[in-house]
């Protein structure tokens, strides 16, 4: 029970909480009507700080108070509030995201690099890929890979190309020539494969203007992901000067 109300606490916090009402609404959670002072005493924070709390979460309607025997309790909402005042959130979010976009929108082309560590680092390049995809609407992207790209993820990278199929996007996929039997069951792409003299270690994806390039060879993985849309159409030029040529050879 307490590792699940850590794990409340961290989530809350994650949501937009502060350490103190995670922990008195956790509490509230627990015992589902409490006093102050028994809020207090449970979490171990001042109580002056606690009624600065119960009514802080009382004003965003994480909870409510009634009075009992003419002493004031308070008992949470239900944990559905929750969802919808993040979908509250979300939609003003979403209302204004055409204006932010283009308050953000750059004048000039300046290069923006971002580098992700770890598996989830590179979960996040593969994320930023089918966002991109869909807010800019792109219907196909190039791309290089490699086997071992599946062996690395193999739940999320499966499930990411469905995503990726069920957006209708193509790709125009370069492989190894020892990949002959790499993504047999996935659909919408054409794939070429390099000779077996040119090997390579490195998947890549050129997508609008942005270039993801994951490694996932060594101790840590990692994705770097460089927005410019020079950059960006120079390495479309490269890649389908490469298309070109292997097709000729196919």
């Amino acid at each position: 029970m307490k590792n699940n109300s850590k794990q409340v606490e961290q989530a809350l916090k994650q949501y937009g909480f502060t350490e103190n009402e995670a922990a008195v609404y956790v509490a509230l959670l627990k015992s589902l009507e409490s006093t102050a002072f028994e809020v207090a005493k449970s979490t171990e924070i001042p109580r002056a700080t606690v009624y600065l709390i119960l009514e802080s979460l009382k004003k965003q309607g994480f909870i409510s108070q009634f009075r009992k025997n003419n002493v004031a309790y308070f008992t949470p909402e239900s944990p559905n509030h929750l969802l919808n005042l993040l979908k509250k959130k979300e939609d003003v979010v979403n209302e204004i995201m055409p204006q932010i976009r283009a308050l953000a929108g750059r004048r000039i082309d300046t290069p923006v690099a971002k580098l992700y560590v770890g598996i989830e680092g590179v979960k996040t390049g593969f994320e930023d890929i089918l966002e991109t995809l869909k807010e800019q609407k792109i219907k196909q992207i190039l791309a290089t890979s490699q086997p071992e790209m599946e062996e690395y993820l193999p739940k999320y990278f499966p499930e990411w190309l469905k995503r990726r199929e069920d957006l209708g996007v193509f790709t125009k996929l370069i492989l190894p020539a020892t990949a002959q039997n790499y993504l047999q069951t996935n659909t919408l792409r054409e794939v070429r494969y390099l000779p077996e003299k040119f090997p390579f270690d490195c998947a890549v994806t050129i997508y609008g203007s942005k270039i993801a390039f994951f490694s996932i060879k060594g101790d840590e993985p990692y994705c770097v992901v460089i927005e410019s849309a020079s950059i960006a159409e120079m390495f479309t030029q490269f890649f389908s000067f490469s298309w070109e040529m292997l097709g000729k050879s196919a």
